[in-house]
């Protein structure tokens, strides 16, 4: 199958199976390997397949893995599938005569473990099991300690998980991972379990507790809170896993008869404490002291390390990264120990090769194992599932098509649009995991993304009106150019081919400069071009505008431009980033003082203009900015949202200057490490960002007849009070 990998002077050949964010680290990972070359991606999704091929290089791009593997001679194969898709598509590189390095876990069930190390056993193939966390510096510095007996006799063991699962809110709901109340366990779970199979091996007993249930769409169950005790002779190990808001907390905690250690995955820090020759009280001073002392030094060395590596001048990434890195590069050093052949191995010619303890099968089996042993201790039954209720139009009757009806904005739309008598239908990334309200609703569902031509010429059919609320993402405008402004425009352009009557498009007021010195912005107002310059987002906006006003001109596109502003309103986050910059959930950086009046809009009254649009003629090539009359401040806001979340932000009045100058450093950091996204800042970026001009609306509510509600209580109230409660309902 192919050349051997390993041997002197030759190269190894790498492809990856799947092309989900885990693979950009995987490619990353393997570019600092020294002979090895990713030569081809495979992905069931094909666009995705070739979206990570472009933007890495890799010239060999398929859509099936049995296509790949013979056509592209592979050594070695990176299986980052979901979990419950690794056994079979390792099986077939196995059996192809390719080693492979599977993502955590292993797999979903240890018989199918079993079933793998079996087929390596006859292929004299290597496996590997990637449990990155195994190679963080910190954890390397307590097995050393902990097996050279410097801890002691070890007595317990603590393993703490508590980080906000962000998929519990916005989704994909389609996952695997939320399929059943278990799959967490072999989803994220196993960066703990395998911690426990290598510092203790397979437990004798296990307890569980699962609490803090929530329902998720399609009638799915998800337990946000999990405690699991066990033994392993007098050794009592705990673990704790906790999936809500919070301050993330990632540790492990030994309790050993000569010392206590911990290891920090959060800051990246390991410290020890044990007794000195000192009277007891001086003895936890200086223990204290050298706490301290080591946690700055280890601290400072990591923040070295980011400032070093941005500006160019070191390899060494930022910690997660990191350790990925260390476990792809352990599974090619200990993979070619033992070979010694010169040729592709047979089938039951040679054993198969060992690899390091930690990214072995015999562990990866291990943490499924403990896996499976929870979930039975838990005694978690199958979620009932939810009947289809009968849709309120027939596939195939829809008038009006929603591209982006699943987000915030989106949803708020097509409850309008249904309120309203109208036909719709919704284009979905996984309709599976679309929100239970537009089920309920009856709406018409179909598979599609805005960026696939095929699934859009399909959702076309029978349907007059579009609206298009979707939007690409990226770390630079090229990228939201190719993922953006091209798939935006190639709609436009099946719009017309299709004979759509109008064709509605959600903009932005992020397009404008919207400092204090702006004065009064309507739709006239250009946008600013120095802003244009160094925001990919607003930039992509501008753009799809002027392409699409491009098409109305020359080819007729019947346009309508909406440009929301800031959207409040019962399904958002209330951590809101038009309020304000939140780096983290408990501290909010204002856009200036924070007391200029927001130009806001409930998405309920958003809504309504949009619908309004749907029915009044001759306003082709119109745009229209949708704000109410502003209300509150920023601070104002602040208030609210403590008084009913219950909670203290730290608020952080910052001008547009100290962010200029913020931006200013982090350039020329990027630009001394010539990377190529670094763009000189720009002051009227960060002064914009204040909305402390004064927005006009007066069109949209001569033209579209709208009538948004400016009562300020109202305001509050659904605006601030609604998306807190359903945000803290579940706490």
């Amino acid at each position: 199958m192919g050349k051997d990998a390993g041997q002197p002077g030759g190269t190894v050949r790498v492809g990856l199976l799947g092309a989900g964010y885990i693979a950009d680290y995987h490619h990353a990972a393997l570019a600092q390997v020294p002979g090895v070359a990713v030569v081809a991606v495979c992905d069931l999704s094909r666009d995705r397949a070739e979206r990570f091929a472009g933007a890495h290089g890799i010239p060999g791009v398929h859509s099936d893995l049995g296509e790949m593997l013979a056509q592209e001679s592979l050594d070695v194969v990176h299986v980052l599938t979901p979990p419950n898709l690794h056994a079979d598509p390792a099986r077939q590189v196995l059996e192809a005569g390719c080693d492979v390095y599977l993502e955590k876990p292993m797999c979903s069930t240890s018989a199918e473990c079993d079933g793998l190390i079996e087929v390596a056993d006859r292929m004299g193939r290597a496996i590997g099991v990637g449990h990155n966390f195994l190679y963080f510096p910190g954890y390397e510095a307590l097995v050393r300690d902990l097996r050279s007996g410097r801890l002691g006799r070890l007595d317990q063991l603590d393993v703490v998980w508590n980080k906000v699962l962000g998929q519990l809110r916005g989704g994909p709901f389609g996952a695997w991972m939320l399929a059943h109340p278990q799959n967490i366990l072999f989803e994220v779970a196993p960066h703990s379990f395998a911690h426990v199979g290598h510092l203790v091996g397979e437990l004798d007993d296990v307890a569980v507790d699962a609490r803090d249930e929530v329902e998720l769409p399609r009638g799915l169950r998800f337990f946000r809170r999990w405690e699991i005790r066990g033994w392993k002779g007098t050794t009592h190990v705990r673990l704790r896993f906790c999936f809500a808001e919070g301050y993330p907390e990632h540790y492990i905690h030994v309790r050993g008869s000569n010392a206590t250690a911990t290891v920090n995955f959060e800051t990246g820090t390991y410290v020890v404490q044990e007794h000195t020759p000192h009277l007891l009280d001086v003895d936890r001073y200086l223990n204290v002291l050298s706490t301290a002392w080591r946690s700055v030094v280890q601290a400072t060395g990591t923040l070295a390390g980011f400032v070093l590596t941005k500006m160019g001048l070191s390899k060494k990434s930022s910690p997660f990264p990191y350790s990925i890195g260390r476990t792809v590069q352990s599974f090619y050093d200990t993979r070619t120990d033992t070979r010694t052949d010169t040729g592709p191995r047979e089938p039951g010619g040679h054993t198969r090769p060992t690899v390091d303890e930690r990214i072995s099968p015999e562990l990866g089996r291990c943490a499924v194992d403990l896996a499976e042993r929870v979930a039975r201790a838990a005694d978690l039954p199958a979620p009932p599932g939810l009947p289809t209720p009968e849709p309120a139009s027939k596939p195939g009757e829809a008038t009006v098509l929603v591209i982006g009806g699943t987000g915030f904005i989106g949803r708020a739309l097509v409850r309008r649009l249904c309120a309203e008598g109208v036909s719709v239908r919704v284009m979905a990334r996984d309709p599976l995991g679309c929100p239970l309200e537009l089920r309920k609703q009856g709406v018409e569902i179909v598979r599609g993304d805005f960026s696939d031509e095929a699934s859009v010429v399909a959702a076309l059919q029978g349907i007059e009106q579009v609206y298009h609320l979707a939007r690409g993402t990226g770390k630079s405008f090229d990228e939201y150019e190719r993922f953006d402004v091209q798939p935006t425009r190639r709609v436009a352009e099946l719009c017309l081919e299709h004979g759509v009557q109008r064709f509605f498009y959600a903009s932005s007021i992020a397009i404008y400069c919207a400092g204090r010195s702006a004065g009064t912005i309507t739709e006239e107002t250009l946008p600013h071009e120095g802003m244009l310059r160094t925001n990919a987002y607003a930039r992509s906006k501008v753009r799809n505008e002027r392409e699409l006003l491009a098409l109305h001109r020359d080819q007729g596109l019947p346009l309508v431009i909406f440009r929301p502003g800031v959207v409040l309103g019962r399904g958002g986050t209330p951590y809101h980033m038009g309020v304000a910059d939140w780096p983290y959930q408990s501290v909010c950086r204002l856009w200036g003082d924070g007391n200029q009046l927001l130009p806001t809009v409930l998405v309920d009254d958003l809504a309504g203009a949009m619908v309004a649009a749907l029915r009044v003629p001759g306003i082709e090539g119109a745009s229209y900015n949708l704000c109410s009359t502003p209300r509150i401040t920023a601070n104002e806001y602040l208030d609210a949202f403590e008084e009913y979340a219950g909670l203290r932000v730290r608020r952080i009045p910052t001008s547009a200057a100290r962010y200029f100058l913020e931006a200013l450093v982090k350039w020329a950091v990027k630009a001394v490490g010539r990377d190529p996204n670094a763009h000189f800042p720009s002051y009227g970026d960060w002064e914009g960002r204040s909305f402390a001009a004064t927005f006009d609306a007066t069109k949209a509510r001569s033209e579209l007849g709208w009538k948004p509600r400016d009562d300020r209580e109202r305001l509050l109230r659904e605006g601030v009070q609604l998306p807190v409660e359903d945000f803290f309902g579940g706490s």
